[in-house]
């Protein structure tokens, strides 16, 4: 979670996400894609099993008027959610450096006295 945004920064965060996850059609809800190569062993075999609604697998991000959650369910295309769980070791790796990456380029004041080394999560 990032706390305590001003409402620029809010606006910026909606923005950034607009552009780079999937708007969920509920007012601050976005969707952030899963890659397939961090699929779970059971979300590979949900999806080549052609279950229906394993098509993908993503995390929900939410937004409110100070701040941004990052959900770590993963969930899948339908509300059966076949293959849906607690997000793995990889899959948490994941969702901390794309937010991270999404602070950094925003500037977001949360990240200003953060280290810019390579491999941070």
């Amino acid at each position: 979670m990032l706390d305590e945004l001003t409402s620029g920064e809010v606006t910026s965060v909606r923005d950034y996400l607009a552009a780079r996850a999937e708007f969920s059609g509920v007012e601050g809800l976005y969707w952030l894609k899963l890659p397939p190569d961090l699929w779970s062993d059971c979300q590979v075999l949900a999806h080549g099993n052609g279950i229906p609604g394993a098509g993908s697998y993503q995390l929900a991000v939410e937004t409110g008027p100070e701040w941004v959650k990052f959900e770590l369910l993963v969930r899948a295309e339908t509300l059966a959610n076949p293959g849906g769980a607690q997000a793995t070791t990889g899959q948490v790796l994941y969702v901390l450096k794309w937010a991270d990456r999404m602070a950094r380029e925003l500037g977001l004041v949360t990240c200003a006295s953060l280290p810019t080394t390579e491999g941070s999560a």
